[in-house]
């Protein structure tokens, strides 16, 4: 399990940022562009990559035989557990669509990444 102590180490760092208190603006169109989204892309890239990584180097398939599947299952899920998180207990954080939206593309771009380096 070695393996996927950067990942874990990863997610620990987007858990202590996601309870953190934010400046939450109004949601709109524009919101989806802007730095925080971004942020939450890069976080969520490097999850799904790490992820990856630590199926590679313990060999593992990851569930239905896929561990690319895995990987952004694992990390599309908690992206959303952690917007749910944030609404339900802590104050002044909001449950954000465009997060997840966000959350997701990072989650993808980070597989696209994970395959064009191991190729």
């Amino acid at each position: 399990m070695k393996g996927f102590i950067p990942a874990i180490c990863c997610a620990i760092v987007i858990l202590i940022l996601s309870s953190k208190a934010g400046i939450n603006l109004p949601e709109s169109w524009l919101d989806l562009i802007a730095m925080d989204k971004l942020g939450h892309a890069v976080v969520y890239g490097a999850l799904t990559f790490l992820l990856l990584r630590g199926f590679k180097k313990e060999e593992m398939i990851g569930f239905a035989g896929n561990s690319h599947l895995s990987a952004l299952i694992i990390s599309i899920v908690y992206g959303i557990a952690m917007e749910l998180m944030q609404y339900l207990f802590f104050p002044g954080r909001f449950f954000e669509v465009y997060d997840i939206i966000a959350n997701i593309i990072g989650s993808l771009l980070g597989l696209y990444i994970f395959k064009y380096f191991n190729n």
